[in-house]
């Protein structure tokens, strides 16, 4: 089995697709074609339970079919099946192809410090989402009672993503949220 740190969350599944076992699978990243190089996903199922490991799915056939894709997996042959597999899709990093130089995967956000231009520290990246014209970060401030709120993730906004540093300075008011 892969180890749990080794493994990022590539997207969910929506359902069976049609009655032979296929899988529709809603990527999270906008461009969800990395899926194609990799042969092993694994299932976290919903809903979640402690002490619950993923499931290994090893990938026969994948389709893109709109924005999503459906899937073929090994053992799966019927509608009910298929519809078993509720839950998180996730992959090895170590299974993904090498990024070139600046490119990074959104996973690779996730608790990052964000800070404005001010140096007024907005809070922790938790999430990036896409509102279908851009991605967009999303922030959970320090104070864990705050609601979350979203930095649309575009030069105007996110002025440098600094990993060395862990942070991500932005145009952004504190007051904005």
């Amino acid at each position: 089995m892969a180890n749990n740190q080794d493994l990022m969350e590539a997207g969910r599944t929506a359902g069976a697709y049609g009655v032979r076992g296929w899988v529709r699978v809603v990527p999270h990243a906008r461009d969800g074609e990395f899926l194609f190089e990799v042969d092993t996903w694994w299932l976290l199922p919903y809903p979640r339970k402690p002490g619950v490991a993923p499931k290994r799915l090893d990938v026969k056939e994948l389709k893109a079919h709109g924005k999503e894709f459906i899937a073929k997996f090994e053992g799966v042959d019927q509608k009910e099946a298929a519809d078993a597999l509720k839950g998180s899709l996730l992959v090895d990093r170590n299974d993904l192809p090498e990024l070139e130089e600046g490119d990074y995967y959104d996973d690779d956000l996730l608790g990052l410090t964000v800070i404005n231009q001010e140096g007024v520290v907005l809070g922790k990246v938790c999430g990036v989402a896409d509102n279908g014209a851009q991605d967009l970060l999303e922030v959970q401030p320090e104070d864990e009672k705050a609601m979350s709120f979203y930095i649309p993730m575009v030069e105007n906004y996110v002025i440098e993503i600094d990993f060395e540093d862990e942070c991500v300075k932005v145009d952004w008011s504190a007051d904005w949220n």
